[in-house]
């Protein structure tokens, strides 16, 4: 499951393009929304953590239903459970036993975010070798920082502050809590002092050519 799961995640952002920082934005703040609620406010209103107790749920393997149906009660036995939804499932630290989860959401949405910002600067380093690029370069150490390994370093950073919060409260945190701050933050802060973001957030791959021939 652990091999599928992966094998989604690498899918799903090969095939899926944000356009802009304003759409990867919107999605990811409606995502941690949406975490948020499901995983601390639905235990309030349904008695239950309705996120738990769904990415906890087995589903029935098609080749033990047909088994059932058929009458083969030994194959039935030997088909496995599916796991869904998809997660990914790490050992605990600290209990033995049980498991830490993580969705596969918690995964492909950061990484739209990570697979737009490497699209950027790939983008942008065309531009200035081509010199259609008009805009002025940042000056000192921050323009050799690619807005790829900034975010790629917010993510692990949260993904690591996720999994400690997990280990110490000993219960279900909300991913998102702490991917989209760390991976969003340092962004827009970069995009804001690197003169970028308003160009980011709208139409990032728009080229800007400056004319060959200017009327005096």
């Amino acid at each position: 499951m652990d091999a599928m799961g992966m094998g989604l995640c690498v899918a799903f952002i090969a095939f899926v393009r944000l356009p802009s920082l304003k759409v990867s934005t919107l999605l990811l703040m409606g995502l941690l929304i949406y975490d948020v609620f499901w995983v601390f406010f639905s235990p309030y209103i349904f008695s239950a953590n309705v996120m738990v107790k769904v990415a906890t749920r087995s589903a029935d393997n098609p080749v033990g239903i047909m088994a059932k149906k058929l009458h083969l009660n030994s194959m039935m036995r030997e088909a496995p459970k599916l796991s869904l939804p998809g997660k990914l499932v790490f050992p605990s630290m600290r209990t033995t036993g049980h498991f830490s989860m993580l969705g596969l959401g918690d995964i492909v949405m950061p990484g739209l975010l990570l697979c737009f910002v490497m699209r950027f600067d790939a983008y942008k380093r065309a531009q200035a070798l081509s010199g259609a690029d008009a805009t002025v370069p940042s000056n000192g150490h921050l323009h050799k920082i690619t807005y790829f390994h900034c975010s790629l370093i917010g993510y692990f950073l949260g993904l690591v502050t996720a999994t400690v919060s997990s280990e110490v409260f000993r219960a279900a945190q909300p991913a998102l809590l702490y991917l989209v701050p760390f991976t969003l933050l340092p962004l827009l802060t970069m995009a804001y002092l690197k003169g970028d973001l308003r160009r980011m957030w709208s139409e990032p791959f728009m080229a800007y050519s400056t004319p060959k021939q200017l009327d005096v």
